[in-house]
């Protein structure tokens, strides 16, 4: 069978980004007047090798004599071996031979490619398995378990794009916009006039999104350049800009102008400030309540545990400071959810499963939380504790959003208030109207009562652990306290970690655990 090294792991195992290859891409790009991603360039430069190897091969047969033994060769002559992978070589000398039986033949010395030289017997017309004709036909025809350029790609594209990628990059020639690359000299010029143009048509439609293509009519751009190579040419300039913000979850590229963004979406909500102030993991099973608690704010545990794996929908527990910011921490849950994107603010809709009203929120990756829930949280009547479902559709910005809810009934429920400039606890009728977690959950009839507190809040996580956990005890007749409530209380005044409640519990030796995550305080205070 004929070697083909295109066909090998090994060959592309060592494959390296070559000139022939740029030169390839150069003009890929240059006929086809349009963008390519990496795997596109990818499987073209499969394609071209194989091809040009196919080529090399059909010439090598084509200009060559195929070896035989009872064949005679000239000083100079290429051949070809079928038993040697049809490896190629050219005589350099030949000389008489005689065998033990007296047959007379002639010696000729090959020099291959690679340098190396060995000698075969020539006009040697006895009986051997090389002189039968049909059997080097049958070599030379043999094409069994060849690999399509298709094949091929599936399985090294991966390691080629990055070869690819770096290979590209470092050279001016080309330039990459999103997960395209272009010949940088195909690019329309776009100057500081069209940058501003373009600015002051988002600034007209409120700040965006708008696609690439409707701020491209006012800006008058040379109607010579293709279309495409002007939408790519503004993207890869406003991309670098930051006065603007790419928005759009498919390939077609949107804008916005961030000035115009939601301030909570550019700035950090003050509610959420917060820090883990700890390291350590508390002890079992408070750490597994932890993670189960899923807090965006305490970064370690997604570090630790990584990512899950896409969902179609997640729950989550409504936290005191993300009901006053009027938003939802991206936890490992939800973050499942949402699109996998390295973009670092994303507006997407959600729609209220009870009543089909939809309303747009951001994506904020940098603060892992989800902006826009306000209006939606206070026309829900959500208490702290609510649980909330969000849930994938078909569209790839748009999700559902379940608040849980039901009739309107009359309850017993926790209820926090402010006195003394400290937070107190009381169990009171409510009118309750959407599932919540009952460990969790905590009414008041005015949030804004807790954020002066919030504000002046000078004492840290230990002393408030100490300040609220005789407060949660005496709404049970027996005093215990469940860390997740605990956590949930201390959020009221405190934006504070999982990580750091329960190591204040941990460490205290006032606490008590009596088992199943629930703890008491110890007679003796």
């Amino acid at each position: 069978m004929i070697h083909r090294a295109t066909q090998t792991s090994e060959y592309w195992s060592n494959y390296q980004f070559s000139a022939e290859d740029t030169e390839y891409v150069s003009n890929l790009l240059l006929e086809s007047g349009s963008s390519k991603s990496t795997n596109d360039l990818a499987l073209g430069i499969i394609q071209r090798r194989v091809a040009v190897e196919n080529a090399r091969i059909r010439r090598d047969i084509d200009r060559s004599s195929i070896y035989q033994p009872k064949k005679q060769f000239a000083r100079g002559e290429e051949i070809l071996f079928p038993t040697m992978r049809f490896n190629s070589g050219r005589v350099i000398d030949k000389r008489p031979g005689v065998t033990p039986e007296n047959v007379q033949f002639e010696v000729i010395k090959v020099e291959f490619r690679d340098g190396t030289r060995s000698e075969f017997a020539s006009n040697y017309d006895k009986p051997h398995r090389i002189n039968d004709d049909n059997l080097v036909a049958t070599l030379l025809n043999q094409q069994a378990d060849l690999k399509s350029p298709d094949v091929l790609f599936d399985t090294h594209a991966a390691r080629m794009g990055g070869i690819i990628d770096a290979a590209l990059t470092q050279n001016d020639s080309f330039i990459r916009i999103g997960q395209d690359w272009f010949l940088r000299a195909m690019m329309a010029d776009v100057n500081t006039g069209h940058i501003n143009l373009a600015e002051a048509v988002l600034e007209m439609a409120g700040g965006g999104p708008l696609p690439t293509h409707i701020i491209l009519r006012d800006l008058g751009l040379p109607q010579e350049i293709a279309r495409s190579l002007q939408e790519a040419s503004l993207n890869g300039v406003l991309a670098t800009d930051p006065r603007f913000d790419e928005v759009s979850l498919t390939d077609k590229p949107a804008w916005f102008l961030r000035r115009l963004e939601p301030d909570q979406v550019r700035e950090f909500p003050a509610q959420l400030l917060g820090k883990v102030t700890t390291s350590a993991d508390p002890t079992s099973p408070l750490d597994q309540l932890m993670v189960t608690l899923d807090d965006e704010l305490d970064t370690s545990v997604l570090k630790k545990l990584g990512p899950l794996a896409p969902q179609n929908s997640a729950a989550v527990v409504l936290t005191a400071p993300h009901r006053r910011a009027g938003t939802l921490g991206l936890g490992r849950r939800l973050t499942s959810v949402f699109p996998n994107t390295d973009k670092p603010r994303l507006p997407v809709f959600l729609r209220d499963k009870l009543n089909n009203k939809q309303f747009t929120v951001w994506l904020v990756k940098d603060g892992n939380y989800i902006w826009g829930l306000g209006d939606w949280y206070k026309a829900s009547d959500l208490p702290i504790g609510a649980t909330i479902e969000i849930s994938r559709t078909a569209e790839p910005n748009v999700f559902i959003i379940d608040g849980k809810r039901h009739k309107p009934r009359r309850d017993w429920v926790r209820v926090a208030s402010v006195r003394d400039q400290r937070l107190r606890l009381d169990t009171a009728q409510r009118a309750t109207t959407c599932a919540a977690d009952d460990l969790m959950s905590v009414y008041a009839d005015d949030l804004r009562v807790f954020e002066n507190v919030r504000v002046a809040q000078t004492r840290d996580v230990t002393q408030i652990v100490r300040e609220v956990f005789p407060e949660i005890a005496k709404l049970s007749p027996q005093g215990h306290v469940h860390a997740s409530t605990l956590y949930s209380v201390v959020n009221l005044i405190m934006r504070t970690a999982p990580r750091d409640v329960f190591n204040a519990l941990c460490n205290n030796p006032s606490f008590i655990t009596i088992g199943d995550n629930y703890w008491h305080l110890s007679d003796r205070n």
